[in-house]
């Protein structure tokens, strides 16, 4: 008897893992996908990233060597793939917006130069398809914010 509890058990525990452990395998999967496709974009337009990485919806890279900064929405990654000289951003910040309740709904970076101003949303409520939590997405976006400012001084 006590055999077939142990069986049953281990059954049950494989059976609840599986589809925990696909979906941690297909996001990894999807994810370096789209690293791949991002790192051969900046390649074709004269970038070689030194640092990347996907936050909520869009992905984010640097060119330390070349002083730019690239980056893309993971919906279209390759029409909304934008590569920006450092020399030409005065300023960059984080822009948040609230909801009555002090739930983030929108986490986006701002860049700010003479002739063009970036929203690069990184977290917006109203976007179904995005799986993210929101103050993650604030935690990871400035570190990004950081990362330019220093490069900007």
């Amino acid at each position: 008897m006590e055999i077939n509890s142990v069986t049953i058990g281990i059954v049950v525990l494989v059976l609840a893992t599986l589809p925990i452990l696909y979906i941690i395998l297909n996001s990894t999967k999807t994810n370096n996908s789209i690293k791949k496709k991002f790192t051969s974009l900046c390649t074709q337009n004269g970038a070689q990233p030194t640092n990347y990485e996907v936050i909520g919806g869009a992905i984010l890279g640097m060119d330390s060597s070349h002083k730019k900064v690239m980056y893309s929405s993971l919906s279209d990654l390759e029409n909304r793939f934008q590569i920006i000289d450092l020399a030409t951003i005065k300023n960059c910040q984080i822009k948040t917006m609230k909801s009555k309740k002090q739930f983030l709904e929108l986490v986006a970076l701002e860049l700010d130069g003479p002739e063009f101003h970036i929203n690069i949303v990184v977290y917006d409520e109203d976007d179904d398809t995005l799986m993210a939590d929101p103050n993650t997405c604030l935690h990871e976006v400035q570190k990004w914010e950081q990362l330019i400012n220093k490069q900007l001084n």
